[in-house]
């Protein structure tokens, strides 16, 4: 039995890939209005082919839809209200690529994780900590003018002593004899009384009229508004105008003198890393250590030396850390740093909770909905470079969908003026890794530290694992 035929009614949906059909226009446009396959604005009568244009379009209508969301088109009343709907509902998706392994995490807690707890392939756990403690023992220090003159005074005895030159002295005989007896130095005479000494000076012949208007008419031909020859004047500015714009374009006025001058010559080659370390190694030799890129205060560090804390006097090693204790030997200044300055709280600054680990307060900060607010402050970027230990950065920027956020005029019809009105633009926080200044790439090979009593000593490597 054939399906019975609906008869076609008067008033046709406006949407030509929808075949319904009304007896009245109110019921058509409440059809429009209902169904999730159309894109119709019931307040301004309008179809949309696409839910970004209808979007669009209430974003771009203050004054029928008031602050309306670009991505879902939800409308609020104040900036507020819809920049905190856009955070807590449409966030980027974040890529952060890790520094040592270079696996791909969409949230910085979840890179944290990865460093915090040993998942890393490349950098362990105990160069993730120690990192950490470097920025903080370094913001301590720079925050803080009597603790940095403290820690100088600790190593300035060792800096002392430190003698770099090779050899010394003037050899008297490395030039020839002769060339040392041909060199003639006359002495000096004095002036004698009663002389004029403006008999020694001589006038200098004056300029002739025809050769100063010679000289002055080449030096006008060689200005940057002239293109005449020498000895020539320019019949007219206008001219001499017009006619430096054809001259030839010189190639030190364009960046190329280089090229120009020295055709053959090569590129200057990047430094290699042993030139680096060697130039690393002249100004520490010169200006001391440099407490930003040194771990200086690491025992499993290569640069470790506790001798560099080594009172002469009472010859006691102190600790590197803002605190005076003092030890009779390396061992027991070994185990004091390596348990006693680990860091095993950490506190946010903005609403003061304490959290276990840094993958904690890293969530902390990222959670939008957390009442804190930490994220919002304006040196957040320097606290989460030092809870991290510069492994991470943030930087604030504008959404990708409001990069282009154009001015338009609309008439308001409360105040029946035509006004200017920018939509609303948001901004995310856009997180990525980065490598501290004092990271050291991770070396196999175990670094022998002593740990205890002076008959004990341990091979610590820098996955933390003792052998």
């Amino acid at each position: 039995m054939p399906a019975p035929l609906e008869a076609v009614r008067r008033v046709k949906c406006t949407y030509n890939d929808c075949g319904a059909s009304f007896d009245t226009e109110k019921q058509m446009r409440s059809h429009k209005k209902n169904s999730e396959e159309h894109d119709y604005c019931s307040k301004c009568n309008q179809d949309f082919d696409s839910p970004e244009d209808f979007n669009n379009h209430k974003v771009m209508r203050p004054d029928m839809h008031k602050k309306a969301c670009r991505v879902c088109g939800d409308e609020f009343k104040s900036d507020g209200g819809l920049r905190n709907h856009i955070n807590d509902n449409h966030k980027v998706n974040q890529k952060i690529k890790c520094p040592g392994c270079h696996d791909i995490f969409f949230a910085a807690k979840h890179l944290i994780e990865h460093l915090e707890y040993g998942h890393c392939r490349v950098i362990s756990a105990i160069q993730f900590q120690g990192c950490i403690i470097h920025k903080h023992l370094i913001s301590k220090m720079l925050t803080d003018s009597a603790a940095l003159q403290r820690f100088f005074q600790k190593i300035s005895k060792f800096d002392a002593a430190l003698d770099t030159t090779e050899g010394g002295g003037v050899d008297l005989f490395e030039q020839d004899q002769d060339e040392v007896q041909d060199v003639r130095m006359p002495a000096l005479q004095p002036v004698e009384e009663g002389k004029n000494v403006s008999e020694d000076l001589v006038a200098w012949p004056g300029v002739s009229a025809q050769k100063f208007d010679r000289v002055t008419a080449s030096l006008r031909s060689m200005s940057l508004q002239s293109a005449a020859s020498p000895g020539s004047r320019s019949s007219s500015p206008a001219a001499g105008v017009a006619k430096a714009s054809t001259r030839e374009e010189k190639p030190w006025n364009t960046g190329r003198a280089a090229v120009a001058l020295f055709p053959d010559a090569k590129p200057t080659p990047a430094p290699s890393e042993w030139g680096m370390q060697q130039y690393e190694q002249a100004q520490e030799q010169e200006h001391g250590i440099n407490i930003l890129r040194t771990r200086f205060w690491d025992p499993t560090a290569e640069s470790w030396n506790p001798e560099r804390f080594l009172e002469p006097m009472s010859r006691e090693y102190y600790c590197p850390f803002i605190c005076e204790q003092h030890f009779k030997i390396p061992a027991d200044l070994n185990r004091h740093i390596m348990n006693d300055h680990r860091i095993t709280k950490m506190r946010c600054p903005h609403c003061l909770n304490q959290f276990k680990s840094c993958t904690a307060l890293v969530t902390h900060c990222e959670s939008s909905k957390s009442k804190c607010g930490i994220s919002r402050t304006e040196d957040f970027g320097v606290f989460l470079d030092r809870l991290t230990g510069g492994f991470v950065t943030v930087k604030e920027k504008t959404r990708p969908e409001f990069v282009h956020n154009p001015v338009i005029k609309f008439f308001n019809t409360e105040t029946n003026r035509i006004e200017v009105y920018q939509p609303t633009t948001a901004k995310y926080l856009q997180y990525s890794s980065t490598t501290p200044a004092d990271f050291a790439p991770p070396d196999e090979s175990p670094k022998t530290i002593t740990i205890g009593d002076g008959g004990v000593i341990g091979r610590l490597t820098r996955s933390g694992e003792e052998d």
